[in-house]
């Protein structure tokens, strides 16, 4: 059997996303919850990401998952999984789990030069084992509060990697993205700009 490759590329990408239209983000009164979702192959593991609500107003809370699963026989530890996020959106302690396990991880706010906005989390090597079969398919769960100083009306990207026994995944923007509506306090119409990742 051939060595997986240490770097994965995204092989395949099938991404669906269900994103809210223009109305979602001008219109008045309270913005409804438009949950958005993207899946993506790479070689024989699946990912979907959910956001709870892809257009969010200013001080709402919104939860990103993400669903780890294997599509042939070959099971994988997961060691390490990074949520990555623009810098305006703050996360909600106590809100790291793993199905609905409370974790206790690292997080970076991008206020550190060089350090990108995330929330990481480290496992023992049999502590989250992805298989192709039933109940082997965790999902990483995490709260976000929406700031006033998120750029109104533009896709801010969220992504994640993460470290296994098969190798390394990188999906930095792989999404679903957060576009904040006019709707709600804070910024003024157009915001300030909030950076997306604390570097490039």
């Amino acid at each position: 059997m051939a060595k997986r490759a240490t770097t994965r590329g995204v092989a395949a990408t099938a991404a669906t996303a269900l994103a809210a239209g223009a109305l979602a983000l001008l219109g008045t009164g309270t913005a409804g919850a438009a949950t958005a979702s993207i899946t993506w192959d790479d070689y024989y593991s699946h990912f979907t990401r959910t956001v709870s609500n892809s257009t969010p107003a200013a001080d709402e809370v919104i939860t990103i998952t993400t669903k780890f699963e294997r599509t042939n026989g070959t099971e994988e530890h997961l060691l390490n999984i990074k949520d990555r996020h623009p810098a305006c959106l703050t996360y909600v302690p106590g809100s790291a789990k793993m199905n609905n396990t409370p974790l206790n991880p690292q997080v970076d706010d991008g206020s550190i030069n060089g350090r990108d906005p995330l929330v990481s989390v480290d496992f023992g090597p049999n502590d989250w084992i992805v298989k192709n079969q039933p109940g082997f398919s965790p999902i990483f769960s995490v709260s976000y509060k929406v700031g006033a100083d998120c750029t109104r009306g533009a896709a801010l990207a969220t992504g994640m990697d993460y470290n296994g026994s098969l190798g390394f995944g990188g999906y930095y923007t792989q999404g679903p993205a957060v576009t904040v509506s006019y709707l709600g306090g804070g910024g003024g119409a157009g915001g300030s700009i909030g950076s997306l990742f604390g570097s490039s």
